[in-house]
């Protein structure tokens, strides 16, 4: 940051990491600030939702042939609340990092970026606790699980590109965050969380693989609870939407940034 400029010299990629990792840690702070509990709220989140949905659908409403449902159920749980978290968060960030953009010139993105490092770091406390559900519940380590990071990788990018296109314009919509808890709701029966993919009509089951995120949990499941292979089809046509909505995501962001300081 450059004295009384009030800028941070968008090409310096050593402020810019720093400056990420300080937006990060402090947003990760704030998210738990006053609270009683703390950090264990990014805990006991998912595990008390996925309490519930287990008790329904795994005592009064039973899938057969799921094997390690409570796995299944779990890791489903836990990448879908990084995604709704993530995105949620990634587009109100700019808002709440207002009084931020009015004294400092930076570049715009990295506050959408920091606010993902965030919600990562929620899923990585996240994944540790399913490593240890994974080693109660008896299953084995497999070499299909060294194919995980591939989906997790497909899962932050997807995140960030959504971010990108929802930040852009919630300064001037802000009737976007009412409409986007309702489309994540949405999105959330559609996606085989709580329920197999086999359940879904043949004729119709085509149509649940355009969704990506189908693809990163549905893959996911295959390589780290059952230790399959990744699908190369699946794989590559996944990352072939997460790649167009990355670029128009950015696209809309970089047309829209300009406008942010008036907007706010």
């Amino acid at each position: 940051m450059a004295g009384n400029t009030g800028q941070v010299k968008p090409g310096t990629s050593g402020n810019i990491i720093f400056l990420l990792s300080q937006l990060a840690l402090s947003d990760f702070k704030l998210r738990y600030n006053n609270s009683v509990l703390g950090y264990m709220w990014s805990l006991l989140n998912p595990l008390m939702i996925f309490g519930v949905y287990y008790l329904v659908f795994s005592v009064f409403m039973r899938f057969d042939g799921v094997s390690h449902y409570q796995l299944y159920l779990l890791l489903g749980i836990l990448l879908w609340n990084y995604f709704a978290e993530s995105t949620t968060s990634g587009m109100a960030s700019i808002q709440y990092k207002a009084p931020l953009i009015s004294k400092i010139n930076f570049s715009k993105w990295v506050i959408v970026l920091a606010s993902n490092l965030t919600s990562i770091l929620s899923l990585i406390i996240n994944l540790m606790i399913f490593s240890v559900f994974f080693v109660a519940s008896g299953a084995s380590f497999l070499s299909g699980m060294l194919f995980f990071p591939i989906y997790l990788v497909q899962l932050v990018i997807l995140s960030l590109g959504v971010s990108f296109a929802l930040s852009s314009y919630y300064l001037k919509y802000r009737d976007l965050m009412h409409i986007w808890g309702i489309v994540i709701q949405v999105l959330f029966w559609m996606t085989p969380i709580i329920y197999p993919v086999s359940i879904i009509p043949e004729n119709i089951r085509h149509y649940f693989t355009l969704n990506p995120m189908a693809g990163i949990i549905d893959g996911s499941r295959s390589v780290l609870i059952y230790g399959g292979q990744p699908d190369p089809s699946g794989v590559l046509f996944t990352s072939i939407v997460i790649a167009v909505i990355l670029v128009a995501g950015l696209a809309l962001f970089n047309r829209r940034s300009h406008k942010f300081a008036e907007e706010i």
